[in-house]
């Protein structure tokens, strides 16, 4: 999250691997373990690096408006061949262990390229008093050949890797770097998980598009968040949009080991909770498009990327390719940002009233929206350093901006932050405005059929036009009597049985009325608006698919 003369610098959580880390166990225990090996294991040692600079160097970024660094990726090039000790250990089965060690780290993580898991074989990461242990097999291949571990917390870990005989010689790994986490401090305490109720009850659909991104530049790590994001062929292409300001000197080989974490989420909703989505995520990445602004300076900051990862575990049928609106009107009836604050568990926070835009470098005008955060039952979210690149959505689910920057605080960190505000770039502006090339644009990306959508519901795997429609529908709701004197009845005609929301905002775009049908295809609805002042009311029913909305007078 970015930071200029204007808005003051964001801190927060880059990780805090004793809350995260400890308690994600894989229940699979390593071979050697198991059968009691007691075989001599290569230890290889990082070179001694003073921190000190890496610090204040990463401080003095995080000062400049840039997200926040916490790790440095040391080079080691270590393979199957070249290191470790194998271990044969019956009827032409056999293991392979290496023990790394960098001293003095917080935790450590491990890149690989050439990763490659044959059928029956395991790759077990572990912590020498097994208190962490996480094992990989023929699933987590992910086609590109590049893969990536969770951390292991503190300065050693041990790599064993399971050959059976009948697949001798067919593995190959090479770990290409070792991330030594150098820094680490706590999340602000007034985030809303994105669990909770009422919060999250209507954002179910698209918390599970919004990613975690591991930033590597250049020997430097951090956190930013993004978003699977649709376009108009329906093909799911596995584009994520993020911040420009999160990668504007990455190179080719470092997008290869660029993380992005789905389901990364609290199981309750106050505190860190108890257990994570583990293995969730997919390595390397390539660069489509960005705003070639700096981070904002002139321009929007948008940064898309598309995943190379071409695996299908499991998991991977359960997210959400977002929706999105292009078009240069300020949205009301409010919405929600979800995002990964400072690299903490997936959160959300609530704006109610109508954006406005402004610039953000100031030399360019109207490429941000600019609002405020409320507080809701369960806290007051903001955003912190990490949620950089996250998406905004309005209220009928669609991404309209991406986060750059802002002053949001809780009051923990300075009393009144809780209202100061963020900004995040146009995704209208991010559509053609950064320049006239398609590497600076969203719309050849998001619309390659050039259809002149201005935008497209999400969708689930398969994105077929069965499964997502271009916005704005007819005849499936009525309203009546109109004018009326605060009794509302709303009539719904849907073709399928689907679950739907329908929302009720006054003049001024406050929602005043929210109602989640399950499992329906419509039916008669009755409100209350007695209570209300006079005046027109916007009701809108927005389904995965569809979106209609009416009008309606309210008299004394």
């Amino acid at each position: 999250m970015k930071t200029n003369a204007t808005f003051r610098l964001i801190t927060g959580l880059l990780f805090s691997a004793s809350v995260m880390f400890a308690q994600e166990r894989n229940s699979i225990i390593p071979y050697s373990a198991t059968h009691e090996l007691k075989s001599s294991i290569t230890t290889i040692v990082m070179p001694n690096h003073d921190f000190t600079q890496d610090i204040k160097e990463a401080e003095e970024f995080e000062k400049n408006g840039n997200y926040p660094r916490f790790a440095r990726h040391f080079d080691i090039n270590r393979t199957l061949l070249n290191s470790g000790t194998w271990t044969e250990v019956g009827k032409g089965d056999r293991i392979w262990q290496l023990k790394l060690k960098s001293n003095g780290a917080l935790s450590t993580g491990l890149f690989f390229e050439d990763f490659w898991l044959p059928e029956g074989s395991s790759l077990t990461v572990y912590s020498p008093d097994l208190k962490q242990i996480y094992s990989y097999d023929y699933s987590n291949n992910q086609g590109n050949k590049l893969f990536s571990t969770e951390f292991i917390q503190g300065e050693e870990q041990i790599i064993e890797y399971f050959e059976p005989a009948e697949v001798r010689d067919q593995g190959s790994l090479r770990i290409t770097s070792l991330s030594h986490q150098y820094r680490s401090v706590l999340a602000d305490p007034c985030e809303v998980n994105i669990i909770c109720t009422p919060e999250g009850t209507n954002w179910q659909d698209e918390k599970k598009g919004v990613c975690r991104i591991y930033v590597v530049e250049g020997s430097q790590a951090g956190y930013c968040s993004g978003t699977l994001i649709n376009n108009t062929s329906l093909d799911c292409k596995r584009y994520i949009l993020t911040a420009f300001h999160c990668g504007v000197s990455a190179t080719t080989t470092n997008f290869n080991s660029w993380v992005f974490r789905f389901n990364f989420e609290a199981t309750q909703c106050t505190g860190q909770a108890d257990t994570f989505g583990a293995n969730n995520a997919f390595t390397g990445c390539s660069k489509k498009a960005d705003s070639g602004d700096n981070g904002g300076d002139t321009g929007s900051d948008f940064l898309l990327l598309e995943m190379t990862s071409t695996a299908t575990p499991t998991w991977w049928s359960g997210v959400y390719w977002n929706g999105w609106i292009n078009t240069n009107t300020a949205p009301t009836g409010g919405g929600v940002g979800i995002h990964h604050p400072a690299g903490s568990n997936k959160k959300i926070s609530t704006f109610s009233a109508t954006p406005t835009s402004q610039s953000w470098g100031g030399s360019t005008p109207n490429t941000h929206w600019r609002f405020s955060w409320i507080g809701t039952t369960n806290g007051w979210g903001v955003t912190e350093g990490g949620s950089s690149g996250s998406p905004i959505f309005n209220s009928s689910g669609l991404v309209f901006g991406t986060l750059t920057g802002g002053s949001s605080y809780c009051n923990s960190v300075q009393a009144g932050g809780q209202t100061q505000p963020d900004l995040y770039g146009k995704l209208s502006y991010h559509w053609t405005s950064n320049g006239t090339t398609s590497n600076r644009q969203l719309k050849p990306w998001l619309d390659p059929g050039n259809t002149g959508a201005t935008s497209l519901n999400g969708s689930y795997s398969p994105c077929t036009a069965t499964s997502v429609s271009l916005i704005e529908n007819s005849n499936i709701m009525s309203v009546y009597p109109n004018p009326s004197n605060g009794q509302v009845n709303i009539q719904i005609n849907l073709k399928q049985t689907e679950n739907y929301n329908i929302n009720i905002f006054n003049s001024v775009g406050e929602l005043v009325v929210s109602k989640r049908i399950e499992n329906s295809n419509g039916g008669n609805f009755e409100f209350q608006l007695s209570g209300q002042s006079a005046g027109i009311y916007l009701i809108e029913v927005v389904t995965l698919n569809f979106r209609e909305t009416k009008k309606v007078m309210i008299t004394k």
